[in-house]
């Protein structure tokens, strides 16, 4: 008895031990195809205890009791409860979840499935923006979306970026989308006040993409009224990660590499410099006997400015530690980011720090509160951009070959503008910003189907200026030093009140919102300039001799908001959606102050028809039908409506307050009305799934800044001026090709929209910049240029006016729209061209097979226009036609004329006025800006389960990203995709001198515990 008895207790006591330390394994797969599920969510119930499936689908857990269960989680399947009842070893087959797979997305002020949506709603997710070595969100979802056209304005890091939904709107208000942070409209305007050419600081740089689970644009006035007055240019909704309940999950993300550039343009060395500089003093002596001009000699030097002025590869690196869990009450999401990237140019770099806290807490069954906030600090060693006579990278294009970028005592040599190494190393930039941006939030369910949800929140942006000149260069030189100190804050609240409503009856379900919102938005600016420093070593304003200039300003506007929205959906087929929002904004004067922005949009599931029930193959097909109406304030001034006085010295020096500005209290929004027409549809169990969309979009009482006559004492008047069309259609399918062991998938999108002005004050155009013309019938800011037709061949084929001139043989041949014989830029020239792509997107291939994944990205953009002005007069097509010339391109000379026959689209070489009137700004110098781009290569392996497993480890991936690899156009630029100014509508397409993007070649890991 004693021994059984003791037999029983050892046993017992095994057991127990057993239990408590009992791992139980397993794979999950798919119940229909057998394909094992990589990132099952295994939990052990009433625990915190889980983990997750490796890429095989194997697992393993630590149980403490036996007879555990165990819940597996997927999105888009069944959840699925199992007893482990003493097993070791659990194979589970997760099934489909119809409803699970319609996808849930972000509108505005809530989410919806992506099968109830009627407007045009696209989306992006986390696992297609992590990791790719960008700084901004915008650059992330760059041909990803049809219809949301995406262009960097310089490789500068941090720079800006130009994001244009269904097109340009406006001609001068804004045409940027409105951005929204987890409910929390953000600031996306620049406030650097320090001077860098057209080049800007992207403030949406301060977002650090791998926070981001997805990304919503609203692109139709269906989905994007209930934004109103901001809305006109599309609204786009990002939402950071949350916490999830079960084990916590820790991720370390991290990549590091290296970038160059992607294109270079070969100039003319030294030698072929001078060889081609005195063809050109021979032709002009050759054609002007008894004058004569003095030849070059032999160069002693042989500069590649370029090189001079870049790095030969300049480094990128992010770091990313993240953390998410919880339980059923509490759930949290907490990362901590570091992001660098070295510009291309000496001395540019770029650093951003990222801290992140979401939070979201069930106080009982009816409260939850919850908070999301995101702070961010950046340093930023800048360069003065392109248009700007002391930027190194103008300078390095244009500067002579022939001249060193030192002198023999090892000081700068003094080239014809500002030393392209000197001001490169010289100066100091640095602009430091420091953002906090988030809100808190509480939900309180009133009573069964109805909630009420209280939201707090802002964004503040302080942006802090720093900049130094020796007297050796830039606004240094001749001023015995040049500094700048300045700070400007850009903040913003909001207070947000709404009421959901959500209730079945029968198979009509009904979901209903109102709301009220207010916000307030404040500006304030000050900064101080000096002269005249000791020396280099004292670069701080205290130590200036003079204070040459200083300002302060503080600016502030409010938006006071009521909306509406009720959606219906009937037996799962007939949809309807009604959206209001009531604006009242404090920009306008009384009774222009509020607006009310109404839409309506129908949708008919075809698909859930008895008639469409034999048709098989058809798993989705839904049609969509929209009218809304949308406004824009952006772009003008906080008190544009308004007369205002302005302080300071008036008269004889004395301080005093004079008018400075007329009102208008006839201003008002600008009105966007837009129609959209789409379907959705899906073959073969959605293997084929896509959409389509046909949008007309007219924008009228644009906001336009009208010139006044001199002798009314003011400049120009803000006015509701002109209307603007954009219509066009839109393409998106996915596909997956492969669905077996091996994968493979496809995304594809593209865009075709036509933009023209339709109506201006008195259908009168006007020009803006040195090349682009706004006019009725034409696209804003089409190109109005003398047209080149060729070559002349001969002098018998020159008329006789422009012979007169000096123009022979060899010389360009413009149109003479006047057909008076003589070329002149006040009566011959016409529209050339445009900077609006005929149509643009991007195809993405993904294939994975176990453990390997590839992903294959391209972007595209067809039949825009560039126009060269680097290449002008005053750069590379020049072919040495000045005293003092500049940097010639090796194209141009190897493609000049030289004789009958030889070339019929460059000119000869001639220095003097008939060089002159060769580069006079045309079409010559317009290019094609098409471009196919391999945006991203990314191939990556994931370690299979039964290794990291033995580590303790949840996952572990290592890969390799290439971004921009290859670029196939026919520009002869850095970059087809660059833009002196993005954010301007009308001069989008110039290209003076912008800096590249970059290649860049990362290898990373992402290891999760």
């Amino acid at each position: 008895k004693v021994l059984f008895i003791g037999l029983v207790l050892l046993l017992t006591l095994v057991r127990q031990a057993w239990a408590q330390n009992q791992t139980i394994s397993g794979t999950v797969t798919d119940a229909s195809s057998g394909i094992p599920l990589p990132g099952v969510n295994i939990l052990v119930k009433g625990t915190t205890t889980g983990t997750f499936t490796g890429g095989d689908g194997s697992f393993n857990v630590k149980v403490n009791d036996a007879n555990a269960t165990l819940v597996f989680s997927y999105l888009g399947y069944i959840n699925q409860e199992v007893k482990a009842n003493g097993r070791a070893t659990i194979n589970i087959q997760l099934k489909e979840d119809a409803k699970a797979l319609s996808e849930v997305v972000v509108v505005g002020y809530g989410t919806q499935e992506r099968r109830d949506i009627t407007g045009s709603v696209a989306s992006v997710r986390s696992e297609e923006i992590e990791n790719l070595p960008v700084a901004g969100l915008d650059q992330a979802i760059q041909g990803k979306i049809a219809g949301v056209n995406v262009t960097s304005s310089s490789g500068t890091p941090g720079g800006g970026i130009s994001v244009r939904v269904r097109g340009t709107s406006s001609i001068s208000a804004g045409n940027s989308p409105l951005y929204v942070v987890d409910g929390v409209p953000v600031s996306n305007s620049d406030i650097s006040q320090g001077g860098f050419g057209n080049q800007e600081i992207n403030p949406l740089s301060e977002i650090n993409p791998n926070d981001i689970q997805s990304i919503e644009v609203l692109k139709d006035a269906s989905s994007a009224a209930i934004y109103g007055s901001r809305a006109s240019n599309g609204v786009v909704l990002i939402t950071t990660k949350k916490g999830q309940a079960g084990k916590t999950q820790v991720d370390i993300d991290a990549y590091s590499g290296v970038q160059d550039f992607t294109k270079k343009v070969d100039f003319l060395n030294a030698t072929e410099y001078t060889n081609i500089v005195n063809e050109a003093r021979q032709n002009y002596m050759n054609s002007n006997p008894g004058k004569t001009v003095d030849l070059l000699g032999a160069p002693a030097y042989n500069t590649n400015w370029i090189d001079e002025v870049t790095r030969s590869t300049a480094s990128i690196s992010n770091l990313q530690v993240s953390a998410r869990g919880g339980n059923d009450k509490t759930k949290f999401y907490i990362s901590a980011a570091q992001f660098k990237q070295e510009g291309i140019i000496l001395k540019n770099e770029y650093e951003r720090k990222n801290l992140r806290l979401n939070l979201d807490h069930a106080v009982s069954s009816k409260i939850n509160i919850g908070t999301n906030l995101g702070v961010s600090r950046s340093t930023n060693n800048r360069i003065i951009g392109d248009n700007n006579i002391f930027a190194p990278w103008p300078n390095a294009l244009q500067s002579r070959p022939d001249q060193p970028a030192y002198k023999e005592d090892g000081s700068y040599f003094e080239t014809q503008r500002n030393n392209p190494v000197q001001g490169a190393l010289e100066p100091e930039y640095e602009t430091t910003i420091f953002r906090v941006f988030g809100n808190i939030f509480g939900t309180y369910e009133i009573i069964p189907n109805l909630k009420y949800r209280l939201s707090v929140g802002g964004d503040w942006y302080n942006n802090k200026e720093f900049q130094y000149e020796p007297i050796t260069s830039g606004q240094g030189n001749g001023t015995n030093g040049y500094g700048l100190s300045a700070n400007g804050v850009a903040s913003n609240y909001l207070i947000e009140n709404t009421f959901d409503y959500a209730k079945s009856f029968g198979e009509l379900n009904l979901t209903a919102l109102v709301g009220y919102t207010f916000q307030e938005f404040t500006t304030e600016r000050q900064y101080v300039e000096g002269v005249d420093f000791p020396s280099a070593s004292f670069r701080y304003i205290t130590s200036a001799a003079q204070i040459t200039n200083g300002t302060s300003n503080w600016t502030s506007n409010a938006l006071e908001s009521y909306l509406g929205r009720v959606n219906l959906d009937y037996a799962d087929r007939y949809l309807l959606s009604l959206a209001i929002r009531r604006d009242g904004a404090s920009k306008f004067a009384d009774g222009n102050k509020y607006g009310t922005f109404p839409s309506v949009s129908l949708g008919w599931r075809l698909s859930q028809e008895s008639f469409m029930q034999d048709l098989s193959f058809l798993s989705d097909l839904k049609l969509r039908a929209s009218y809304g109406i949308t406004g824009n304030q952006e772009g003008i001034n906080d008190y544009a409506a308004m007369a205002l006085i302005g302080g300071g010295q008036n008269y004889n020096d004395q301080s005093g307050v004079a008018p400075s500005q007329l009102p208008n209290p006839d201003l008002k929004w600008e009105q966007t009305k837009q129609t959209n027409f789409g379907v959705d549809f899906g073959f073969l169990s959605n293997r084929i799934s896509a959409s389509a969309d046909y949008f007309i979009k007219n924008t009228d009482d644009l906001l336009l800044s009208r010139p006044l006559p001199r002798t009314s004492g003011y400049s120009s008047i803000t006015e509701n001026i002109g209307s603007v069309e954009n219509k066009g259609f839109e393409f998106a399918v996915t596909t997956k090709n492969l669905t077996g062991a091996l994968k493979w998938s496809t995304n594809f999108n593209i865009a075709f929209i036509d933009n023209k002005v339709t109506k201006l004050n008195n259908d009168e155009p006007f020009d803006r910049g040195f090349v682009n013309r706004v006019a009725v019938g034409e696209a804003i800011g089409a190109f109005y240029l003398l047209e080149q037709e060729g070559i002349y061949q001969s002098d018998a084929e020159v008329p006789e006016k422009l012979f007169a001139k000096g123009i022979r043989a060899g010389d360009v041949k413009f149109r003479d729209i006047n057909g008076d014989g003589d070329i002149t830029t006040g009566a011959d020239r016409t529209f050339v061209g445009s900077a609006v792509p005929d149509y643009f997107g991007g195809i993405t291939n993904n294939f994975s097979y176990k453990g390997i994944d590839l992903s294959i990205f391209f972007q595209y953009s067809v039949g825009n226009e560039i126009y060269a002005m680097w290449k002008e007069q005053d750069a590379a097509g020049n072919l040495g036609a000045g005293a003092n010339n500049n940097a010639i391109a090796k194209e141009e000379a190897e493609d000049r004329w030289t004789g009958p026959g030889t070339s019929n689209s460059v000119p000869r070489a001639i220095y003097g006025a008939a060089g002159t009137f060769n580069a006079q700004r045309s079409s010559r110098f317009l290019e094609d800006g098409s471009y196919l781009r391999l945006k991203t290569l990314n191939l990556g392996y994931s370690l299979p389960s039964t290794v990291i497993d033995k580590v303790g480890l949840r996952k572990v991936r290592v890969y390799a990203t290439a971004q921009n690899l290859l670029t196939f156009t026919k520009y002869s630029g850095f970059d087809p995709e660059v833009s002196s100014n993005a954010q301007d509508a009308v001069t989008a397409a110039n290209d003076q001198a912008t800096l590249p993007q970059l290649r860049s070649f990362t290898l990373g890991v992402n290891i999760g515990f």
